[in-house]
This record gives C-alpha cells, structure tokens and sequence, in this order.
C-alpha cells in the first residue's frame, strides 16, 4: 500500500486510551506510513521511544472525568466536547490526515465528519448494541447504601433513562454543528464512526458468524509501558507462585494498600504496579513500582488481579492466566460479564473485600483447573489475530475506499 498520512488521537483520561493508539500508531509507522500520535502532555513520560511524530493535546480533564464516572454522571458536558471538537478540526486542518484513528475522542464523531476525514474509532465490543451484555450495576453510590439487590433492580428500571441522560451532551454537540442526533443509547455515541475496531476476538461475544455492521475485530491491542525492569526483578523467587497485582491508572488508589496487605499474609509472592497510589507496604513477598512492563508481570504470574479492565485482563489471558476483576465502572463490569461466561475470571465487588472472601476467590482461580484451563484457551484463539496485518490491510482499505 502507497504510505498514507494517518492521525491517531488518544484521549487518555486513562492509560487503557493512551496504550491503544499507541501501538496501532507503532504498527502503523513501522509499516511505513507517516504517523502522528496525539496524546496530552500527562502522558509525555510514555511517548519518548515512539518513532513516529506526536503531537500534545490540551488537557483531557482526567481527574473529573473520573469523578463523574464515579458519581454517575455524563463523562462530558457539551462545552468540554465542544472544546476538543474544535481542536479536532485544528489538527485535522493541520496534518490533513488520509485517516483519523480515536480512542474515546468521541468528538471526532462530529469533527472528522464535518471535514470529510474518514473516522475509526477504537472501542470494545461490549459496547456495540449488537450485542446483550448482562448491565451489572456498578459502583454507584446507591450501592452502598441500598445494596446490590435493590441497586440492581433500580439500575435496570433507570438504566435506558440514564443512558438517554448520558447521550444529551453529545446530541447537543452535534446539533450545534448541524449533524443528526445519534439517539438515546450511549453505546452509540461510544461507536459512531466510518469504522469501529473492536480490541476483542470475536470468539468471546459469539460473533464469529456475523460481525457487527461497521465493526472490525482487531484481536485485544496489546501494549505495556515502556518502563525499564525494576531492581528487584532479579531477586523474584521462581519457585513461589506469584500474583501480579495493578488497580490501573482509573482504579480507587485507596483500596490497593488494603488489598496488598490482605494477600500480603497469604504467603504468596506479590508484584504490584500502584500507577503512583500511595501507602503501598513493601514486604519480604512484597514488590511494588509505580509502572511495570505489564506483559512481563503478566508472563510469570499464576494469577491478576486488576480493576476489571480490558487491557490488563486481556495481557493476562494472552499469557493463559486467570484474571481476578475488581471493577467499579460499567466498562469494567461489562468486560468481566463476558470473561466470567468464559470461565477465565471471576469478579469481586469492593464490599467482599474482606479476607475470607478475597481467600475463597484465590483459591478457586489457582487451584481450580477449569479456570486455567479457559484462561489457555483465550490465549490460543488471542495468538491466532494478527492485529498489525488486520490493521495495515482491512481497516485502512476499508477507510480509504471513496465515500465523500
């Protein structure tokens, strides 16, 4: 294929959003296209090895996203989108990419068709309506109070009003620019593009025989921060099975002192990457970095345990390892709803942190064959998509077909 000029834009309230566009922006340069990566500069630390050009992007406002992720509400309120929807249209005046390749830019919805861009976006396939997840409740604040019965049955009364309310900021987005509305799912204003590439296999949604319209397995996009081993790596005992546990850059740093300390008094050998949470006790069984190489911590742990994410989950299921999910948003509920049916993961909410529970889990994801048997599984039918050959043939040949 002639080179093309190709943007990728991360929007990267979290490192799952950055790591993505970073290795099809990798894939893509090293195929030989001119790539430019754009990223905020909260992310610079992650930046300094890719080849290809970056660009720094204004602040995503990761910290109230965050919040409102926890408290329930829109992610963003229509003058945060219209902000990024106008720098969008900057950039893509600037570099007039043959492409624009978003993860959670979902400004481009707006932006790259109003420049006649052709427009991917990156997501997972949970969020295609194409498919029937189980919508867990997540952990909203009624939870504590009312319980997970009651909070359940409440959330699915009020979940297509609330994916309504969620939709507003966007359609108002796009009637500002004259666009159509997108409707009142949220998962639609999550997968509106010319093409949705979906970091999944379509083996784990049963989608094998007809694939969503407009979407595009590309196999789990797999990437780790490119951090040098820590010191103590060396020093690992190969003989005690050991449990590499991370709660990512989205999860609750307050629960990870606690969790730590509780598998601490197992006796197994723990390696921790904190994502910078603080009160973090190392120990004789105890290793801990702000960042890991997750791909490496992966490979030589008999068990995860992570925030319920699909890019940790999906490092350790490449490795045929277990993943125990502690979610607390619906992305991450969603993503555990289809590896539990798998039976490669089991789920534990916040309120079963308690050590009895958390025991029983770690007995049955390291001592029940069955999940390690799933967990193998996955990671065969992982290791048959060739994400960089769907990538350098498919997506930008479907994208560059003649639309406008």
């Amino acid at each position: 294929m002639t080179p093309k000029k190709l943007l990728l834009m991360a929007h990267d309230v979290t490192l799952a959003h950055l790591g993505r566009p970073l290795q099809l922006a990798t894939y893509l340069h090293q195929a030989g296209h001119d790539v430019t990566l754009a990223a905020s500069a909260e992310s610079t630390r992650f930046l300094k090895n890719f080849p290809g050009r970056t660009h720094l992007l204004a602040p995503t406002g990761k910290a109230k996203f965050i919040d409102n992720l926890a408290k329930g509400r829109p992610v963003f309120d229509f003058e945060t989108l219209k902000r990024f929807a106008e720098e969008d249209e900057t950039l893509l005046a600037h570099y007039q990419p043959d492409v624009v390749i978003g993860d959670f830019r979902i400004s481009l919805s707006a932006s790259a068709r109003r420049l006649h861009v052709p427009y991917a976006t990156i997501t997972n396939a949970y969020w295609s309506p194409a498919f029937a997840p189980r919508f867990v409740v997540p952990d909203l604040p009624m939870v504590k109070y009312l319980g997970v019965g009651i909070s359940q049955h409440l959330f699915d009364l009020a979940r297509p009003f609330a994916f309504a309310y969620h939709c507003r900021p966007m359609n108002a987005l796009r009637r500002h620019y004259n666009l159509p509305s997108l409707g009142h799912d949220l998962r639609h204003i999550y997968t509106d593009a010319d093409l949705v590439l979906f970091s999944d296999v379509p083996e784990l949604y049963d989608a094998t025989a007809s694939p969503p319209d407009k979407g595009l397995f590309l196999g789990p996009i797999q990437w780790s921060p490119d951090v040098p081993l820590p010191d103590w790596w060396s020093r690992l005992d190969p003989d005690t099975p050991t449990i590499y546990v991370t709660l990512g850059s989205s999860g609750d740093g307050k629960l990870l002192p606690r969790l730590v300390d509780t598998l601490r008094r197992t006796g197994l050998q723990l390696i921790v990457a904190s994502a910078g949470a603080p009160g973090v006790t190392t120990a004789d069984n105890v290793f801990c970095a702000d960042y890991l190489p997750g791909d490496a911590a992966a490979a030589r742990s008999a068990l995860v345990i992570c925030n319920g994410g699909s890019p940790t989950s999906s490092q350790a299921l490449a490795h045929g390892v277990p993943v125990l999910g502690i979610p607390s948003n619906l992305d991450q509920y969603l993503n555990m709803h289809f590896l539990e049916k798998w039976g490669a993961a089991l789920t534990l909410r916040r309120h079963e942190l308690r050590d009895d529970i958390i025991q029983a889990r770690l007995h049955q994801l390291l001592d029940v064959p069955a999940f390690h048997d799933s967990a193998r599984r996955l990671a065969q039918t992982y290791a048959r998509h060739d994400t960089a050959r769907i990538l350098e043939g498919t997506v930008l040949e479907t994208l560059l077909r003649p639309k406008y």
